[in-house]
């Protein structure tokens, strides 16, 4: 592990008192202070405790979870099915391959694949040796993969063959050894694969370092010694932004351990051998953590689709018929608004979930009619939560559910609400910025200890907070409501992804044009959360507009990532501000509507 790296842990981890004083308990008295108070506990038949989380590695909980059941089909990709046996099996000899090419633990592997078996597996070996799994963005350009290949000193480098021609040049001056290139069809039903097989066999590069999945998936002879601490890293997830450009939120091999144990004491019913629908994608947070990790830990039927883009929702929810299904908004849209499944008995859905977005209370309103016209005992469920703690934090459930809310905090959490910029808690009803204390807590950004510090914050109870950003309040039966954000973020969908744009980043780029006296970048909105940027410029007098126009397209297009390029550039005389004297940014988006 590199210094900076180390300062985190040892920050984050090294037992203080009250880090881990994250022990359900309802107080007899009522403060009117949630966190104190801790209304939602009356919701939970059981509490959880730090010494009910496994200290094991995420493989070793996934083992032992599931080895009396290794008939079990643990996946399901395409039509081929794989057992927890067939699993074990691939995840093994895996690790043993990535030993023998000298990867040890502490070394870490970036990645930048689709959700796959071959994400399961390797991500699995990695835990098995002790080993990161740096899972970057399948978007990233070259420059960004580039600066985190070398960030992160990684030895190994996966990705998919249809990307590595246009990937092999990030790779130039970084501490990239060996380059791993997977297929989509490798692990498909035969039909499938040899289809696929067939389109990318001009793809094959022979060149030295370079491996493929048979060399990976081969079997290993004699034991492979395991590294089983829980306390280890285990991945690098990148946020999609919640305070600046994109960063890398360290997880711990207990942390994903921990929101196992959060939902199998949630009250939810998930049942082993049930279909659990995994259509978020695996290079966020809670596509790996609650989508892959917690259902197989489970025993769910983790049914991986390829491509989980939510106009792709709808077709796969018709074709295999899930149990549990979760997405954002436009997934459940496309499945509510699906032909074929307006013809459908919907009586198999048990969870119907979405998060990730703002939900708009007339969606929730019309999915639930939908579903109980359609046969169905499940209501929408909302959860809520952030890169930074792994995944959910808050979620409601089909018995504790209510409308214009994100739910309650899963056991093991707690909630606060805080006057923002201090640490000085708020009553029941009152807004402010949620802050939440839980066993899932990251240890921090890699190599970001001062960023770290901005978010994870001690307060006077002498525990640990992480400060979401968020605005909210918290009822006094324990239910939280987010209404709206400390910071401006506009929500954007470039094919099929959306991200979270900071429209300051952006300003702070174009305002250094020639030419340009103030700029201020606004969303307008499209469906759900769905955004434009549009940006209000004043020019001083000697330049043409339409060469000052050109001048920013031309600097966003170098300068800035594809979502983050405004599509409209408008002219204005004065930016609007309020009678405080501050930019009145509800005018803007009125006025950009």
């Amino acid at each position: 592990m590199c210094t900076d790296e180390q300062k985190i842990r040892n920050r984050l981890t090294r037992g203080e008192k009250g880090k881990y004083d994250f022990a359900d308990r309802q107080t007899d008295r009522q403060t009117g202070y949630p966190s104190i108070d801790r209304p939602w506990l009356k919701y939970y038949d059981k509490a959880l405790t730090e010494e009910d989380i496994p200290q094991c590695s995420a493989f070793r909980m996934l083992y032992e979870r599931n080895k009396d059941y290794l008939t079990d089909t643990a996946l399901l990709y395409f039509h081929r099915k794989i057992t927890y046996q067939e699993l074990f099996s691939k995840i093994h000899n895996a690790a043993g391959k990535l030993k023998s090419i000298g990867i040890k633990e502490g070394d870490i592997i970036t990645f930048q694949i689709l959700n796959m078996p071959q994400t399961v597996i390797l991500f699995y070996a990695c835990s098995y040796i002790g080993a990161i799994a740096n899972i970057m963005y399948v978007t990233a350009e070259n420059k960004e993969l580039h600066e985190e290949l070398c960030k992160t000193e990684s030895v190994l480098y996966v990705t998919l063959n249809a990307l590595w021609e246009k990937r092999k040049e990030a790779l130039a001056g970084t501490s990239v050894k060996n380059v791993l290139l997977l297929s989509v069809g490798e692990e498909t039903d035969p039909f499938t694969k040899n289809v696929i097989k067939w389109k990318e066999r001009k793809l094959k590069d022979n060149s030295k370092g370079i491996l493929y999945w048979s060399q990976i998936n081969c079997a290993i002879s004699g034991a492979l010694p395991e590294v089983n601490n829980g306390e280890l890293p285990v991945a690098m997830i990148y946020t999609s932004g919640t305070t600046g450009k994109s960063k890398a939120v360290i997880l711990t091999n207990r942390m994903l351990n921990a929101l196992v144990m959060q939902y199998q004491r949630a009250g939810i019913s998930l049942r082993r051998g049930d279909v659990f629908m995994d259509a978020i994608p695996q290079f966020v947070a809670f596509g790996l953590v609650f989508a892959m990790h917690m259902p197989l830990c489970l025993g769910l039927i983790n049914m991986i689709i390829l491509d989980p883009t939510p106009m792709n929702a709808g077709k796969y929810f018709v074709k295999y018929k899930p149990n549990y299904f979760v997405n954002g908004i436009a997934g459940i849209e496309s499945i509510i608004n699906n032909r074929k499944v307006k013809k459908m008995n919907l009586n198999f859905i048990k969870v119907l979930a979405a998060g990730g977005e703002a939900i708009p209370t007339t969606l929730e309103e019309r999915t639930n009619e939908f579903l109980r016209t359609h046969h169905s005992d499940a209501k929408l469920c909302i959860g809520y939560g952030m890169t930074e703690v792994g995944s959910t934090v808050v979620t409601s459930s089909p018995g504790v559910n209510r409308i214009g809310t994100v739910g309650i905090p899963l056991p093991g959490t707690i909630i606060k609400i805080v006057e923002p910029g201090t640490t000085n808690e708020l009553t029941y009803d009152k807004d402010g910025e949620i802050c939440f204390h839980a066993p899932t807590m990251m240890l921090g950004y890699y190599k970001q200890e001062e960023e770290t510090n901005k978010i994870i914050k001690r307060h006077e109870d002498g525990m640990m907070w992480v400060h979401s950003g968020d605005i909210g309040h918290i009822s006094e039966d324990g239910f939280l409501s987010v209404v709206g954000r400390i910071k401006r973020i506009i929500s954007v969908r470039m094919d099929g992804i959306y991200h979270k744009v900071f429209p300051k980043l952006i300003e702070e780029v174009l305002e250094k044009e020639a030419g340009v006296d103030a700029i201020v970048v606004v969303g307008r909105a499209k469906e759900g959360i769905e955004h434009e940027l549009i940006a209000f410029v004043v020019k001083n007098s000697e330049t043409a507009w339409e060469k000052l126009e050109n001048q920013m397209r031309q600097a966003a297009t170098e300068k800035l990532e594809a979502w983050e390029q405004p599509k409209e550039y408008r002219l204005i005389d004065m930016i609007p501000r309020t009678a405080a004297g501050k930019m009145d940014y509800r005018k803007l988006e009125e006025m950009a509507k």
